[in-house]
């Protein structure tokens, strides 16, 4: 899966039961439900554990809520039979000219004002670079206080290189039961990323000593 970025491209590989949300987003209410329906097509229907009506009206939601928080990629974990077990989506922040540090990410994260409890917080070195994980539970306010909502959450932030952006990459769910399960998902997942810049046309410029280059 691949998101491209004003001059660079992100890149992860998604193992098998992702479901690519970011195909769904953008599109008008007539193309996300031919985009869902397309995707469940694609499940075997001997292991469906919903409706495939429910299933789409999920994966339409999701992919909702991935153009509400301008995910730049974002996708989902399914387990077999359609049973939706995790989000992951990728945001990107920064300003020209305002280029935080790692210590600075760091206590943006720790100062969510959902997480409750301790997070847990490390610094990781991944093929990319360096970079913040945090792992914490959320706690949803709900409609005047009703209906708070109790998540788990997996994030990574690192510093893209040469430019002053920040890519934040988040895994949550609520099925707690199954968090060692969606933990090492993650965190399998996050050392497949790669930043490939682009040039002036969008084309990847390939790497130093790389039969392109």
């Amino acid at each position: 899966m691949t998101v491209e970025i004003d001059d660079w491209t992100c890149r992860l590989h998604f193992s098998d039961g992702w479901v690519d949300l970011t195909a769904g987003a953008g599109l008008d209410s007539a193309g996300k439900s031919a985009w869902a329906r397309e995707v469940v097509e694609s499940f075997n229907p001997l292991d469906l554990v919903a409706s495939k009506e429910s299933i789409e009206k999920d994966l339409i939601h999701l992919a909702r809520a991935a153009e509400k928080n301008h995910a730049v990629l974002a996708a989902a974990f399914f387990a077999a039979g359609g049973a939706h077990y995790a989000t992951f989506d990728v945001q990107i922040f920064g300003e020209d000219e305002t280029t935080l540090s790692l210590d600075e990410v760091e206590n943006m994260l720790r100062g969510h004002k959902e997480i409750v409890g301790e997070p847990q917080v490390s610094r990781v070195e991944l093929p990319v670079g360096s970079a913040v994980r945090l792992q914490a539970m959320y706690q949803s306010k709900g409609v005047l206080g009703f209906g708070k909502k109790l998540t788990e959450a997996v994030s990574y932030a690192l510093l893209v290189p040469e430019t002053s952006d920040v890519l934040l990459a988040t895994m949550n769910w609520g099925a707690m039961e199954h968090s060692d399960q969606l933990t090492e998902e993650v965190d399998a997942l996050i050392p497949t990323l790669r930043f490939v810049p682009l040039d002036a046309e969008g084309n990847p410029i390939p790497e130093a000593g790389s039969p392109d280059a």
